[in-house]
Protein backbone atom coordinates (compact mmCIF):
# COMPACT_ATOMS: atom_id res chain seq x y z
CA UNK A 1 0.00 0.00 0.00
CA UNK A 2 3.08 2.28 1.12
CA UNK A 3 4.24 1.36 -2.39
CA UNK A 4 0.93 2.49 -4.58
CA UNK A 5 0.58 5.80 -2.75
CA UNK A 6 4.26 7.11 -3.29
CA UNK A 7 4.16 6.04 -6.81
CA UNK A 8 0.69 8.11 -7.17
CA UNK A 9 3.21 10.97 -5.08
CA UNK A 10 5.89 10.57 -7.95
CA UNK A 11 3.53 10.95 -10.79
CA UNK A 12 2.06 14.30 -9.14
CA UNK A 13 5.54 15.76 -8.82
CA UNK A 14 6.78 14.90 -12.10
CA UNK A 15 3.16 16.13 -13.69
CA UNK A 16 3.84 19.64 -11.60
CA UNK A 17 7.47 20.26 -12.99
CA UNK A 18 6.21 19.82 -16.31
CA UNK A 19 3.30 22.11 -16.53
CA UNK A 20 5.82 24.85 -14.71
CA UNK A 21 8.20 23.91 -17.10
CA UNK A 22 6.10 24.59 -20.17
CA UNK A 23 4.42 27.69 -18.89
CA UNK A 24 7.46 29.81 -17.92
CA UNK A 25 9.75 29.03 -21.21
CA UNK A 26 10.19 31.92 -23.74
CA UNK A 27 11.59 32.06 -26.89
CA UNK A 28 13.27 34.67 -27.69
CA UNK A 29 14.22 35.21 -31.68
CA UNK A 30 16.94 38.32 -32.13
CA UNK A 31 15.88 40.37 -35.84
CA UNK A 32 19.07 42.26 -37.16
CA UNK A 33 19.00 44.54 -39.85
CA UNK A 34 20.69 47.31 -41.97
CA UNK A 35 19.38 50.61 -40.89
CA UNK A 36 16.19 52.13 -43.29
CA UNK A 37 16.52 55.37 -45.06
CA UNK A 38 12.57 56.95 -45.66
CA UNK A 39 11.93 59.35 -48.34
CA UNK A 40 9.26 61.39 -47.66
CA UNK A 41 7.15 63.32 -50.51
CA UNK A 42 6.34 66.78 -49.12
CA UNK A 43 6.70 68.48 -52.52
CA UNK A 44 3.05 69.17 -53.16
CA UNK A 45 3.29 67.09 -56.03
CA UNK A 46 4.22 63.47 -56.92
CA UNK A 47 7.88 62.32 -57.63
CA UNK A 48 9.15 60.06 -59.44
CA UNK A 49 12.63 58.92 -57.05
CA UNK A 50 15.21 57.44 -59.61
CA UNK A 51 18.59 57.28 -56.64
CA UNK A 52 19.43 55.20 -54.69
CA UNK A 53 17.02 53.02 -55.76
CA UNK A 54 17.41 50.47 -57.92
CA UNK A 55 14.29 51.22 -60.38
CA UNK A 56 12.55 54.37 -60.69
CA UNK A 57 9.62 54.75 -57.63
CA UNK A 58 6.68 56.87 -57.83
CA UNK A 59 5.92 58.41 -54.74
CA UNK A 60 2.56 60.85 -53.99
CA UNK A 61 2.15 63.62 -52.33
CA UNK A 62 2.32 63.09 -48.71
CA UNK A 63 3.50 59.20 -48.83
CA UNK A 64 6.95 58.00 -48.64
CA UNK A 65 8.95 54.85 -49.67
CA UNK A 66 11.86 53.04 -47.73
CA UNK A 67 15.32 51.89 -48.76
CA UNK A 68 18.03 50.28 -46.92
CA UNK A 69 21.37 50.81 -48.01
CA UNK A 70 24.44 48.45 -47.82
CA UNK A 71 26.83 50.66 -46.36
CA UNK A 72 24.91 51.71 -43.12
CA UNK A 73 27.47 55.25 -42.95
CA UNK A 74 28.12 58.05 -44.88
CA UNK A 75 25.95 60.07 -47.34
CA UNK A 76 23.21 58.98 -49.63
CA UNK A 77 22.20 60.84 -52.32
CA UNK A 78 18.62 60.80 -52.91
CA UNK A 79 17.63 61.58 -56.48
CA UNK A 80 13.90 62.46 -57.98
CA UNK A 81 12.15 64.06 -60.82
CA UNK A 82 9.05 66.51 -61.05
CA UNK A 83 8.40 66.65 -64.92
CA UNK A 84 11.60 67.78 -66.90
CA UNK A 85 12.65 68.99 -63.93
CA UNK A 86 15.70 66.48 -61.19
CA UNK A 87 16.38 67.25 -58.04
CA UNK A 88 18.58 66.07 -55.31
CA UNK A 89 18.81 65.98 -51.35
CA UNK A 90 21.50 63.95 -49.48
CA UNK A 91 21.10 61.76 -45.97
CA UNK A 92 23.58 61.50 -43.89
CA UNK A 93 23.59 57.82 -42.26
CA UNK A 94 25.06 57.18 -39.03
CA UNK A 95 24.25 53.40 -38.33
CA UNK A 96 20.37 54.00 -37.49
CA UNK A 97 17.07 54.43 -39.77
CA UNK A 98 17.22 58.53 -40.86
CA UNK A 99 14.12 60.05 -42.69
CA UNK A 100 14.57 62.68 -46.10
CA UNK A 101 11.84 65.07 -46.75
CA UNK A 102 11.91 66.09 -50.28
CA UNK A 103 10.79 69.49 -50.54
CA UNK A 104 12.53 70.99 -53.53
CA UNK A 105 10.25 71.50 -57.01
CA UNK A 106 9.87 73.60 -59.58
CA UNK A 107 8.33 76.91 -59.61
CA UNK A 108 4.64 77.37 -59.46
CA UNK A 109 2.78 79.73 -61.85
CA UNK A 110 -1.05 80.29 -60.47
CA UNK A 111 -3.36 81.52 -62.90
CA UNK A 112 -6.21 84.10 -61.39
CA UNK A 113 -9.34 84.59 -63.52
CA UNK A 114 -11.29 87.46 -61.70
CA UNK A 115 -12.04 89.12 -65.46
CA UNK A 116 -16.03 88.36 -64.21
CA UNK A 117 -16.94 85.83 -67.43
CA UNK A 118 -15.45 82.24 -68.25
CA UNK A 119 -12.13 81.95 -69.43
CA UNK A 120 -11.06 78.62 -71.64
CA UNK A 121 -7.48 78.62 -71.16
CA UNK A 122 -5.53 76.58 -74.28
CA UNK A 123 -2.04 77.20 -73.64
CA UNK A 124 0.04 75.68 -71.54
CA UNK A 125 -2.85 73.28 -70.18
CA UNK A 126 -6.46 73.44 -71.46
CA UNK A 127 -8.74 74.35 -68.82
CA UNK A 128 -12.46 75.99 -68.68
CA UNK A 129 -11.99 78.26 -65.23
CA UNK A 130 -14.61 80.22 -64.16
CA UNK A 131 -14.70 83.44 -62.72
CA UNK A 132 -13.02 83.71 -59.59
CA UNK A 133 -11.29 80.24 -59.78
CA UNK A 134 -7.69 79.84 -59.92
CA UNK A 135 -5.43 77.31 -60.96
CA UNK A 136 -1.90 76.38 -60.18
CA UNK A 137 0.66 74.35 -61.62
CA UNK A 138 4.12 73.52 -62.41
CA UNK A 139 6.33 75.44 -64.59
CA UNK A 140 7.25 73.55 -68.09
CA UNK A 141 10.71 75.30 -68.13
CA UNK A 142 12.89 77.70 -66.67
CA UNK A 143 14.54 81.16 -67.83
CA UNK A 144 11.81 81.35 -70.72
CA UNK A 145 8.63 83.14 -71.40
CA UNK A 146 6.14 81.28 -70.79
CA UNK A 147 2.65 82.24 -72.59
CA UNK A 148 -0.73 81.63 -70.98
CA UNK A 149 -3.47 81.43 -74.01
CA UNK A 150 -6.82 81.52 -72.85
CA UNK A 151 -10.65 82.97 -74.81
CA UNK A 152 -13.88 85.06 -73.31
CA UNK A 153 -15.89 85.54 -75.25
CA UNK A 154 -15.39 85.49 -78.95
CA UNK A 155 -11.53 87.41 -78.41
CA UNK A 156 -8.61 85.36 -77.72
CA UNK A 157 -5.89 86.91 -75.21
CA UNK A 158 -2.52 85.91 -74.37
CA UNK A 159 -0.48 86.74 -70.91
CA UNK A 160 3.39 85.94 -71.03
CA UNK A 161 5.64 85.35 -67.47
CA UNK A 162 9.46 85.24 -67.68
CA UNK A 163 9.87 82.60 -65.76
CA UNK A 164 13.31 82.39 -63.14
CA UNK A 165 13.58 80.49 -60.06
CA UNK A 166 10.28 82.39 -58.00
CA UNK A 167 7.04 81.06 -58.09
CA UNK A 168 4.80 83.48 -60.42
CA UNK A 169 0.89 84.81 -60.34
CA UNK A 170 -1.00 85.63 -63.66
CA UNK A 171 -4.17 87.71 -63.76
CA UNK A 172 -6.26 87.46 -66.45
CA UNK A 173 -7.82 90.00 -68.44
CA UNK A 174 -11.35 90.43 -69.55
CA UNK A 175 -11.61 92.12 -73.31
CA UNK A 176 -11.35 95.63 -73.26
CA UNK A 177 -14.19 97.46 -73.66
CA UNK A 178 -13.58 100.29 -76.18
CA UNK A 179 -15.82 103.94 -76.70
CA UNK A 180 -16.23 104.76 -79.79
CA UNK A 181 -16.26 108.86 -80.26
CA UNK A 182 -17.53 110.41 -83.48
CA UNK A 183 -16.16 113.50 -84.20
CA UNK A 184 -16.32 113.11 -88.29
CA UNK A 185 -19.30 115.36 -88.94
CA UNK A 186 -21.57 112.55 -90.25
CA UNK A 187 -23.62 109.56 -89.00
CA UNK A 188 -21.21 106.01 -88.57
CA UNK A 189 -23.26 102.91 -88.98
CA UNK A 190 -20.09 100.46 -89.84
CA UNK A 191 -17.16 99.84 -87.37
CA UNK A 192 -14.50 97.22 -88.35
CA UNK A 193 -11.02 95.97 -86.32
CA UNK A 194 -7.93 94.03 -87.41
CA UNK A 195 -4.66 93.06 -86.46
CA UNK A 196 -2.40 95.17 -88.15
CA UNK A 197 -1.98 95.39 -91.59
CA UNK A 198 -4.52 91.85 -91.75
CA UNK A 199 -6.00 91.20 -95.04
CA UNK A 200 -9.64 90.96 -93.34
CA UNK A 201 -11.34 93.13 -91.36
CA UNK A 202 -13.62 91.45 -88.60
CA UNK A 203 -16.55 93.58 -87.12
CA UNK A 204 -19.51 95.33 -89.91
CA UNK A 205 -22.68 97.06 -88.89
CA UNK A 206 -23.34 98.21 -85.83
CA UNK A 207 -26.10 95.54 -84.26
CA UNK A 208 -27.86 95.88 -80.30
CA UNK A 209 -29.07 92.10 -79.57
CA UNK A 210 -30.06 91.56 -76.51
CA UNK A 211 -29.26 94.99 -75.11
CA UNK A 212 -25.67 94.90 -76.48
CA UNK A 213 -23.48 95.89 -79.27
CA UNK A 214 -22.23 93.58 -81.67
CA UNK A 215 -21.15 93.95 -85.08
CA UNK A 216 -22.32 91.82 -88.11
CA UNK A 217 -22.95 92.42 -91.83
CA UNK A 218 -26.90 92.79 -90.62
CA UNK A 219 -29.53 92.41 -88.01
CA UNK A 220 -30.85 89.80 -87.77
CA UNK A 221 -34.85 89.05 -86.38
CA UNK A 222 -35.44 90.54 -82.81
CA UNK A 223 -32.25 92.77 -83.24
CA UNK A 224 -31.62 96.03 -84.34
CA UNK A 225 -29.53 98.12 -86.58
CA UNK A 226 -27.41 100.76 -84.91
CA UNK A 227 -25.48 104.56 -85.56
CA UNK A 228 -23.41 106.84 -84.05
CA UNK A 229 -24.48 110.27 -84.86
CA UNK A 230 -21.96 112.79 -84.85
CA UNK A 231 -20.84 114.10 -81.79
CA UNK A 232 -22.36 111.18 -80.17
CA UNK A 233 -20.65 107.59 -78.75
CA UNK A 234 -20.76 103.94 -78.51
CA UNK A 235 -19.39 101.34 -76.63
CA UNK A 236 -18.26 98.44 -77.83
CA UNK A 237 -16.96 95.16 -76.17
CA UNK A 238 -14.21 93.21 -78.02
CA UNK A 239 -15.01 90.13 -76.26
CA UNK A 240 -17.87 89.96 -78.97
CA UNK A 241 -15.62 90.53 -81.59
CA UNK A 242 -12.96 87.16 -82.83
CA UNK A 243 -10.10 88.68 -82.29
CA UNK A 244 -6.64 88.11 -80.76
CA UNK A 245 -3.60 90.00 -79.45
CA UNK A 246 -3.50 93.72 -78.21
CA UNK A 247 -2.89 95.82 -81.45
CA UNK A 248 -5.37 96.30 -83.93
CA UNK A 249 -6.79 98.87 -86.45
CA UNK A 250 -9.55 100.34 -86.17
CA UNK A 251 -11.24 101.97 -88.86
CA UNK A 252 -15.22 103.56 -89.64
CA UNK A 253 -17.75 104.23 -92.39
CA UNK A 254 -20.18 106.95 -92.48
CA UNK A 255 -23.29 107.28 -93.98
CA UNK A 256 -21.11 109.04 -97.01
CA UNK A 257 -18.77 106.70 -98.37
CA UNK A 258 -16.02 108.04 -96.13
CA UNK A 259 -13.44 106.05 -94.02
CA UNK A 260 -11.70 106.64 -91.19
CA UNK A 261 -8.73 104.32 -89.81
CA UNK A 262 -6.39 104.57 -86.64
CA UNK A 263 -3.51 102.23 -87.18
CA UNK A 264 -2.00 99.44 -84.68
CA UNK A 265 -3.60 100.62 -81.46
CA UNK A 266 -2.64 99.01 -78.46
CA UNK A 267 -5.10 97.83 -76.67
CA UNK A 268 -4.90 96.48 -73.29
CA UNK A 269 -7.49 97.84 -71.35
CA UNK A 270 -10.50 99.98 -71.82
CA UNK A 271 -10.21 103.29 -73.83
CA UNK A 272 -11.86 106.26 -75.81
CA UNK A 273 -11.29 106.09 -79.71
CA UNK A 274 -12.14 109.59 -80.81
CA UNK A 275 -12.46 109.85 -84.97
CA UNK A 276 -12.07 113.10 -86.76
CA UNK A 277 -11.59 113.98 -90.43
CA UNK A 278 -7.85 113.55 -89.70
CA UNK A 279 -8.39 110.00 -90.04
CA UNK A 280 -10.08 109.94 -93.40
CA UNK A 281 -8.40 107.89 -95.50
Amino acid sequence: MKKIIAFFILIILITFVSCDTITHYTVRVSVDRNPTLIIENKTGHPVDVTAPVASPRRVGNGAETLFQPTNTRGTINVTYKIGEFEFTQQANMDNADVTVALTRRPPTITVLNNTGHTAAVSTPFSLNMNNEARHVFLTPRLNQNIDITYRIGQMTLTEQVNMREQDVTVNLRSPPTITVVNNVGATINTIFLRAPGAPEWMGGNIIIRGGTVHLAETAQAGELSGSIVSGDRMQIWMGNIPLSGDRFDIRIDDVRGFTYVKSNVQIRGDMNLTFTNADRR
